[in-house]
C-alpha cells in the first residue's frame, strides 16, 4: 500500500508522522504549516502526483474551501483522501465524506482530542489488519502511551488536569534535538516496544533549555503592550520562540488581560489565554486564522510583511 501524508509542524503533527512510519515504513511525508498547506495540496492534485498513491492522509491541519472542492473532485476508491483534524474552525469540512473533524472537546467522555490520537484510531480501525495479523508496532501499549503523551500536551491537559510534566518535556526535547533526530529517537524506542523515557542526558538538556525559556519569558513580560482587540483587553508582544509556554505564562501573570497575542512578523500571530469564557478561535478567524478556544493563530502573509517593512522604514 502506497501512502502519502501531509501533516502539521508541531508535536501533534510530527507525531502523526511517527505513527504513520510505524504503520507504513515507506510512507511519504510532507510537514506543512497553514501558509503552505493549500499550495502543496493544489500542486499535488493538479500535477496528478496523487495518482501514485493508494491513500493520501492530511492530519492535524485543514484546507480552505477551494482546496476542499479540488480534493472532492480527485477522491475515488482508487485515489483515496482522508483528512483528520480537531480544530473548531475546520468543522465545516465534515460535509465531505473524506473528512473527519472531531469536536475538540468530547463532553460525553470528558476528554479532548488531538490529531495523533485521531490518526492512530483511524489506522487501527480501518487500515491495520485485524487482531491476528495486526501491526505489532502500532498495537502495543508503548505506542498508546506515546499517543496519550502527545494528546495531553496538545490539549494542555498535562498541566490543567494531570499535573504531568513529561508531555511538556518531550515537546521541548523535540525543538532541542530538531525534528529529524527527534523522530528517529522516538521511532527507535517505540519500534522496540519500549516506553519513551527520558535519559539523564535528556534531563540535562531540558534543564538548560528551561533556564533559557524562563529568561525569555521574563524579558518579554517587560515588553508587553496593552491594546484593545475586538473589545478585549489584550497583551501584545513580539516573539518568535516558545510561544505556547510564553503565552500561557504571561496570561497567568496578568489576570487583568483577556488574552496574549504574540506577533512573529515573519510568520504568524499566536493567541493564548487561560480564561475559559473567551473563544480565541473566533478572534483568530477574524484575521484569517483559527484553532481552539484557548490557543489559536493567524498567518502574516507577504503583503502584511511588506507593510511592516514600509512602516519601519518610512
Amino acid at each position: 500500500m502506497k501512502v502519502k501524508l501531509f501533516s502539521h509542524l508541531d508535536l501533534d503533527g510530527i507525531s502523526c508522522g511517527i505513527v504513520g512510519k510505524l504503520a507504513f515504513p515507506n510512507i511519504d511525508i510532507e510537514y506543512c504549516d497553514y501558509d503552505d498547506i493549500n499550495g502543496k495540496i493544489i500542486d499535488y492534485i493538479c500535477s496528478e502526483k496523487y495518482r501514485d498513491y493508494d491513500t493520501t492522509f492530511i492530519t492535524d491541519i485543514s484546507v480552505n474551501t477551494d482546496v476542499a472542492k479540488l480534493i472532492d473532485n480527485a477522491y475515488t476508491q482508487s485515489n483515496e483522501f482522508v483528512l483528520l483534524d480537531h480544530h473548531k474552525t475546520a468543522l465545516w469540512l465534515n460535509d465531505y465524506k473524506w473528512a473527519l473533524v472531531a469536536e475538540y472537546l468530547d463532553e460525553e467522555n470528558n476528554t479532548k482530542h488531538c490529531g495523533t490520537e485521531l490518526f492512530y484510531d483511524n489506522l487501527i480501525n480501518f487500515y491495520i489488519p485485524k487482531p491476528h495479523t495486526r501491526n505489532v508496532f502500532l498495537d502495543n501499549f508503548s505506542v498508546l502511551d506515546f499517543v496519550e503523551i502527545v494528546r495531553q500536551y496538545d490539549t494542555y491537559e498535562w498541566k490543567s488536569k494531570y499535573n504531568n510534566v513529561l508531555p511538556k518535556q518531550i515537546n521541548d526535547l523535540m525543538y532541542i534535538l530538531g525534528r529529524d533526530t527527534f523522530i528517529e529517537t522516538v521511532l527507535d524506542k517505540l519500534s522496540m516496544l519500549r516506553d519513551y523515557k527520558l535519559t539523564e542526558q535528556d534531563l540535562k538538556l531540558l534543564k538548560r533549555n528551561q533556564e533559557t525559556i524562563d529568561h525569555y519569558i521574563y524579558s518579554k513580560d517587560k515588553d508587553i503592550i496593552v491594546k484593545e482587540i475586538q473589545g478585549y483587553r489584550a497583551g501584545v508582544v513580539f516573539a518568535e520562540r516558545y510561544v505556547s509556554e510564553l503565552g500561557n505564562k504571561l496570561s497567568e501573570l496578568h489576570p487583568e488581560l483577556d488574552f496574549i497575542a504574540m506577533i512573529n512578523p515573519s510568520h504568524s500571530v499566536s493567541y493564548r489565554t487561560v480564561k475559559k469564557d473567551i473563544d480565541l478561535s473566533v478572534i483568530a478567524s477574524t484575521f484569517g486564522g483559527g484553532g481552539h478556544r484557548q490557543a489559536s493563530g493567524s498567518q502574516i502573509d507577504i503583503d502584511m510583511r511588506n507593510k511592516i517593512i514600509d512602516l519601519v522604514f518610512s
